[in-house]
């Protein structure tokens, strides 16, 4: 069982301090030094002040944050958790990944999704109702840019003639994809394309706010993910080829409350027997002293469930 986590000025509670160069450097090494899988940043770059008073969590610009941890680690794997793809024009999002996947050695894991915040999405500019036609748009011309093709076409507000990419991403034919959503929609991106899915643990209160089926336990995710597997056979791939992630599983990590640690393995363990093999973490993000004292004394539960299979 591998476990992300999510730099702390993804808890909604998050203090400007958590991002002071130290602080994010420390953090980073931690994370690597404990055995983290990835270290993920999130994609806000609008958020509404009522969503985030209400709790949305905090954000930094993912492929900054992701380059800077780049340079202050050697393998631990940067993902974007999530990267809202209508978010970005495809050229420019193509062009931040790859440049980023080379910078980092090959370290990239973009996790993708369609984004929900209407308020934000119209802030960029956006129709909210377009955000699945954007999604397919942007991860559809990113994939070509990223296997070298050259693009003359015309798609949401961008036209292209004889465009190319450059770099071309390091890990070939391009970084992995981990397709963030609980609907048919983002479960058949996932067995299309994607190296992984990753679920939401969410309630119907939840998964209102962020415009998704509700998954409220595992017994919703194991039928989830038996969907997902008839999918990727349909797609023409073998029914493993998507490995599983789940977030939502264990609430924020404090160390200074404190955590089960019999209840959070045995939670996991539940997890494992359904077929997930990625779990998703965030940590408080108050004060970076407690943010990075959280990462490290987290690492006895990450040894320990990197023994279950």
């Amino acid at each position: 069982m591998r476990v992300v986590v999510q730099h702390a000025v993804g808890d909604p509670g998050w203090q400007p301090t958590v991002l002071a160069p130290e602080a994010v450097r420390r953090f980073a090494r931690l994370a690597e030094e404990v055995g983290y899988a990835a270290l993920a940043f999130t994609d806000h770059p609008a958020p509404t002040s009522n969503w985030s008073r209400a709790g949305g969590e905090g954000s930094a610009d993912l492929f900054s944050s992701l380059a800077f941890c780049a340079g202050v680690t050697d393998t631990i794997r940067l993902m974007t958790f999530v990267a809202a793809l209508g978010y970005h024009n495809p050229f420019a999002f193509a062009h931040r990944a790859a440049t980023v996947d080379v910078l980092s050695g090959g370290r990239l894991d973009l996790g993708v999704g369609t984004g929900y915040l209407k308020g934000e999405m119209r802030a960029l500019g956006l129709d909210p109702a377009e955000r699945l036609v954007r999604f397919d748009e942007t991860l559809q011309v990113a994939l070509r840019i990223w296997r070298d093709e050259e693009l003359t076409e015309e798609g949401l507000g961008w036209s292209a003639r004889g465009i190319h990419g450059q770099p071309s991403p390091l890990q070939r034919p391009h970084p992995p994809l981990w397709v963030h959503g609980n609907s048919a929609f983002g479960r058949e991106r996932a067995a299309r394309y994607g190296a992984g899915w990753i679920g939401l643990l969410s309630d119907d209160r939840l998964a209102s706010t962020i415009r998704t089926p509700a998954l409220p336990g595992l017994d919703a995710v194991a039928a989830a993910i038996a969907d997902l597997r008839a999918r990727t056979v349909r797609a023409g791939r073998e029914p493993d080829a998507v490995s599983l992630g789940l977030a939502g599983l264990w609430p924020m990590l404090d160390v200074r409350r404190g955590w089960d640690r019999d209840g959070m393995l045995a939670a996991a363990q539940e997890a494992a027997a359904i077929g997930v093999d990625t779990l998703f973490v965030t940590v408080i993000g108050d004060d970076p002293a407690a943010a990075c004292a959280t990462v490290e004394a987290f690492g006895e539960v990450v040894a320990a469930l990197q023994q279950i299979e």
